[in-house]
């Protein structure tokens, strides 16, 4: 009941309010997918740390702006964070089993 309560109030809110919470939530999960992503990149390779290294700091800019894009792109708030949960327990997963 209470889910139906809050959706019903998102529902009232001003288009602004909303799509500020979809761009800093997309902000905020694109930094944090690239970060999850070159830290299981570092996990996947071999070599002392700075190779293993070198490659993510490259690599997180354009992780950044490419995981911005693709969760800007996406229809609502929900499928936002969907995406940014799934991703994160792949990373988690790929980190955990190497």
């Amino acid at each position: 009941m209470l889910l139906f309560s809050k959706m019903s109030r998102l529902s009232q809110e001003p288009k602004t309010v909303i799509g500020w919470a979809h761009g800093v939530l997309a902000i905020v999960g694109a930094f944090g997918l690239a970060y999850l992503c070159g830290t299981s990149l570092s996990a996947l390779l071999w070599g002392d740390m700075a190779e293993r290294i070198f490659p993510s700091m490259f690599l997180f800019p354009l992780l950044v702006c490419g995981f911005g894009f693709w969760l800007l792109f996406s229809k609502n708030l929900l499928h936002v964070t969907l995406k940014i949960v799934l991703m994160a327990l792949l990373n988690a997963c790929i980190i955990a089993f190497v």
